[in-house]
């Protein structure tokens, strides 16, 4: 079972002890993956690519079919298939936070034919926020990124404010309720909706949803106010004007809605977070040698033209080519900047 964490301000430890220990975690994670991905390389260098597959293939994902997660695991195993001569079947184990998928992956036959793709914050934001029975940094290897995916603010239609400083200013003169959707504790969402909780002064009240779904329904319906979605399931309900963009949670605009400022330009740093991903892991005991033989297959189909050209067609970009250490330093980056969202909310990390 999981134990999410309350974003409530806790009034012990000290904030000098909370940055301790987010510090700690920070340095233990950057040396599990740097040594990882040492012994990796190292490996690499002296033994021979191994025979792989050899039998059918199963990808865990831990959303219901129908999702965004879901869609590009879908699309990453058709093309497997087709470059593996091998079926590649997609397993959906939804809820716990990615545990219950976690431990799919992890109660599976030890011969290296179950896969995860799952987006990339049960790595970067859920270790840092929820309590689970396995270390998640020790237990998987992020091995891919497989298409980015940028988070924007968006407000129910009848809600005054166009931009997010506007936001923090009516709450502060509101005498009605303002709620934000929640999605999913530990999630990037959770925490700006926390952040932005945060900063108006308790005014704005995070209201905890189990998805997506139901928290669009509810902003359209106007119970909730306002909530951090995915761009890909944003931009198709502002353009067909069933809900307002405020921001982008990104140093650049998307693509997608390119009118719409990202919060860099709306001058809120707080608010700016790289991009997040769907990745691709695998157990961390997998040997290193198949580790590199499935980066080399996942390279085969995200830099081909077709796998970029379906990813755009469902919303999303394709992930920027780079290293497995650049991979693994950009990951590296982005739970920093999260330690430091938690800072300010003054909650200290696992």
């Amino acid at each position: 079972m999981t134990s999410a964490v309350n974003f409530a301000e806790p009034a012990t430890p000290s904030r000098k002890q909370h940055r301790r220990s987010m510090a700690q975690n920070l340095r233990c994670c950057a040396a599990v993956l740097c040594i990882g991905l040492l012994a990796a390389t190292a490996a690499q260098a002296q033994t021979p690519a191994p025979t792989w597959p050899v039998k059918p293939i199963r990808i865990v994902v831990p959303a219901p079919p129908g999702g965004i997660t879901d869609g590009v695991a879908r699309l990453v195993a058709d093309h497997l298939q087709t470059n593996l001569g091998q079926p590649v079947v997609v397993d959906n184990k939804p809820g716990g936070s990615a545990v219950i998928a976690e431990r799919a992956v992890m109660n599976a036959p030890a011969d290296w034919h179950t896969l995860m793709i799952a987006p990339s914050s049960i790595w970067t934001d859920f270790p840092l926020t929820v309590k689970t029975p396995f270390d998640v940094h020790k237990t998987f290897t992020y091995v891919s990124d497989v298409a980015s995916m940028v988070h924007m603010l968006v407000a129910n239609n009848s809600f005054p404010p166009n931009r997010i400083q506007e936001v923090l200013d009516y709450a502060q003169k509101s005498s009605s309720p303002i709620n934000i959707a929640n999605l999913s504790p530990g999630t990037r969402s959770d925490m700006l909706g926390a952040l932005l909780s945060k900063k108006s002064g308790g005014k704005i009240t995070a209201v905890p949803y189990k998805g997506s779904a139901p928290a669009i329904v509810d902003l359209i319906g106007n119970q909730v106010q306002l909530t951090f979605e995915v761009v890909t399931n944003a931009a198709p309900l502002v353009k067909a004007g069933k809900v307002k963009a405020l921001g982008v949670v990104s140093p650049n605009r998307s693509r997608l809605l390119p009118d719409v400022p990202s919060f860099a330009e709306q001058n809120m740093p707080d608010f700016v977070l790289p991009d997040a991903s769907v990745g691709l892991f695998v157990l961390s005991s997998t040997p290193p040698a198949l580790i590199q033989k499935v980066r080399q297959e996942m390279d085969k189909v995200t830099q081909s033209a077709k796998f970029q050209a379906q990813l755009k067609t469902q919303g999303f970009d394709a992930p920027q080519p780079g290293t497995m250490t650049e991979l693994q330093q950009k990951m590296l980056n982005t739970v920093e900047q999260n330690r430091k969202i938690l800072s300010k909310l003054r909650i200290a990390s696992n």
